[in-house]
Parts: C-alpha cells; structure tokens; sequence
C-alpha cells in the first residue's frame, strides 16, 4: 500500500469511530433524556477525549448533541449547549495534561467540566436566548425553586460526579488497551 492509501484508509477509519462515538453519545443523551440533569454526554465527551484527543472529543459532543435534539426537540439553545459539550472536552484536554494522580483527579474533572457545562449553558440559553434575568437563571440551575423544587445543577453535579468516580479509571483503560484495534 503506498502512503496515500495509508492515509485515507487512516481518514476513513477516523470518520468512523467518530460516527460510531456520536451515534452512542446521542443514544446516551436520548435515552436519559426523562431524568432531568442526568446524562451520560459529558463523561462520553470526557472519555472520547482522553483516548482519542481533544478534535474527537470535541466533535463527538458537538455532533451527538446536534444528532439527539433532532430526535428529542432541537431550538435556539442547540448550538450553544453542542459547543459546551465541545468545551468540556476542551477543558478535559488541559486537564489532563496535569495529570491524573488518583481517582480524585477524574471526580474534580467531572465537577469542573459539568459547572463550566451548567454555567455556559445558563448564560446563553436561560439569559441571553430565554431572557430570563441572570441572577434568577443561575438560581434556577443552583437552587431550589418552586413549582418544580428540583436541584438541576446540583442533581447534574453529583451525578456526573459519581458517574466520573465509578467508571472513568475502568473505561479508559479498556479503550486505551483496545484502540490499536480501531486507530
């Protein structure tokens, strides 16, 4: 096979992962979709990206946002929460480029990109897109406000924190071990 081959065989290999990493991490998003603020994307983005690197992380939340709101509604606020999906796997890249010392590490990184996830997400959806004034989007997202009395940012804080906790270390190993197969 001469070079050239070899890298479209490469190219094509990569559009399909990425496909099959988009199709799952819509199927993630809609599959939870009826329990407010629990998702399975950002920790999908996360791991992607510390396989796969950064540009696969990155358009793997992007496009799996993009690909679930056609199914389950998609409106103004789709590109803004697909490109904080984006983020977190930007945030996810400098993060490990620190290190990962202990299981800690992924706990802290999991509540880190889901803040950074909730607060973009708020400003430019609830406040800018919604108009819902700042100080009640946030409370909105933080608090507990009637008539629901449910903690969304908290509820999505915690549960992606355990969900970092219990198997971030297992299923990056496993990708990490088997991605000579796909890459």
């Amino acid at each position: 096979m001469d070079s050239e081959s070899v890298l479209k065989y490469n190219g094509s290999k990569k559009i399909v992962l990425l496909s099959i990493f988009v199709a799952l991490g819509a199927v993630f998003k809609v599959f939870l979709a009826v329990i407010p603020n629990v998702e399975l994307v950002t920790f999908w983005v996360f791991v992607v990206t510390m396989v796969y690197g950064v540009k696969m992380g990155f358009l793997t939340g992007f496009l799996s946002n993009i690909l679930a709101d056609t199914y389950i509604g998609a409106g103004p606020w789709t590109p803004f929460i697909s490109l904080a999906f984006g983020i977190v796997a930007i945030i996810t890249h400098f993060y490990a480029k620190a290190g990962f010392n202990s299981k800690k590490d992924y706990i802290y990184c999991g509540i880190l990109v889901t803040v950074v996830f909730d607060l973009f997400t708020v400003v430019t959806t609830t406040w800018l897109i919604l108009g819902v004034p700042l100080p009640v989007a946030l409370y909105m997202q933080y608090g507990i406000m009637p008539p629901l009395f449910y903690p969304f940012g908290i509820v999505h804080t915690v549960s992606n924190a355990a969900i970092f906790s219990i198997a971030s270390v297992k299923i990056i190993s496993v990708l990490k071990t088997n991605s000579s197969i796909f890459y």
